[in-house]
């Protein structure tokens, strides 16, 4: 009888040389190493227009800030400058939206930075997001060859890729590599600190913070859930200082509107316009931000229905439900879905307690091989 073949054969061949890879002290290197290597590759094959056009584009504007319309970074300089004069820009644009995001230009005032030495701070800090994105990651899994199953897919999406992929200064990786330090700390005054440099990156950041708080609370909601009991020593005093800084940083930010006559210029109607175009492109405009890692998030909800945890659920169906709402608010929607990132964390602990290892890795095979055939696409 013919010996019948399997279509998971490759996988356990390739797993046996990756563990023996992965087996050494400074295993993060190799991960974010082989990663980057697969996604990068088939992000500029697929996406030559950004190898083509984009950083031609963003060669000249290195030579000649301001040159190219579109591009940001010497608008970030200029504002770092002179942070705290109003400044006369079109409603609803990105330069008016910048009037409170003020860690990145305060960053490039102090250390004397130009548009070239600003982008390669970019890819610095974005390779410290990664490499904190792997520990919390691992933390969680507690499987390096899974870790890398991730990474490979994180990095073919916005979220993970923009650090190098965008090239017209809207220098998200500042916002998520603080958010990402923000929630991997415990100690309270480092996150107060990143807490505080992510919100004055993005005000996306202080809604996204959500994801952070609900995952403090996951011991108390554990617990309630399975003895409905409810243990108010499980609730991390993190929170607190989550809560505080969140306060810190609106009172802040009314004190500069009324010192300095600070504002952004909101445009009601284009947030309609928005809203209803987007709402008629739904499944795309959703679907572009974190392409195939969505059946991360999918697969977490199954698991939550599935297994009747009912507060957890809504909880984290209400954090998702509000980063998809601003969304849908925003013209950027890849930007602002990528905020959401950390959603990715909740997930992965779910499923890991829930499902078994083997079928935890064929998930996020399919998800990385997904967001790696799709094309990126931002803002």
């Amino acid at each position: 009888m013919a010996q019948l073949q399997s279509l998971t054969a490759p996988f356990q061949w390739l797993e046996t040389k990756l563990e023996a890879f992965f087996d050494s002290k400074f295993w993060q290197f190799k991960v974010l190493f082989l990663a980057l290597v697969i996604s990068a590759d088939t992000l500029l094959i697929f996406n030559s227009i950004l190898v083509d056009r984009g950083f031609r584009d963003l060669y000249q504007e290195m030579r000649h800030p301001g040159l190219v319309g579109g591009f940001f970074w010497d608008d970030i300089i200029k504002q770092g400058a002179d942070p705290f004069t109003p400044k006369e820009y079109e409603a609803g644009s990105h330069e008016a939206n910048q009037t409170f995001r003020l860690t990145v230009p305060l960053i490039a005032y102090a250390l004397h930075l130009n548009v070239a030495t600003l982008y390669l701070l970019q890819l610095l800090i974005g390779l410290m997001f990664l490499w904190t994105v792997a520990n919390i990651v691992n933390g969680i899994l507690k499987d390096r060859v899974l870790t890398f199953y991730f990474l490979t897919g994180f990095t073919a999406i916005y979220a993970g890729a923009n650090f190098y992929i965008n090239y017209l200064g809207h220098a998200d990786a500042f916002p998520f590599c603080f958010m990402a330090l923000a929630f991997y700390f415990r100690n309270p005054l480092l996150v107060l600190l990143f807490s505080q440099l992510s919100f004055w990156c993005d005000e996306r950041a202080i809604i996204n913070s959500s994801f952070i708080g609900l995952w403090l609370l996951l011991p108390f909601i554990d617990t309630f859930q399975t003895e409905r009991k409810l243990n108010w020593k499980l609730i991390s005093p993190t929170i607190l200082v989550l809560i505080v800084s969140g306060v810190l940083y609106l009172a802040v930010r009314k004190w500069l509107e009324l010192s300095f006559h600070l504002k952004i210029g909101h445009d009601n109607s284009l947030s309609i316009k928005s809203l209803f175009w987007s709402l008629s492109i739904f499944g795309d405009k959703v679907t572009r931000g974190l392409e195939g890692m969505w059946l991360i998030i999918g697969a977490a909800f199954l698991i939550l229905w599935q297994s009747k945890q009912l507060w957890k659920l809504l909880l984290f169906a209400g954090a998702v439900g509000v980063t998809l709402f601003i969304t849908l608010l925003v013209a950027d929607g890849t930007r602002a879905l990528s905020f959401g990132f950390i959603a990715f964390f909740i997930a992965l602990k779910i499923l890991h307690e829930s499902i078994p290892s083997k079928q935890l890795k064929y998930l996020l095979i399919v998800s990385a091989l997904v967001s790696l055939m799709l094309p990126i696409s931002f803002p």
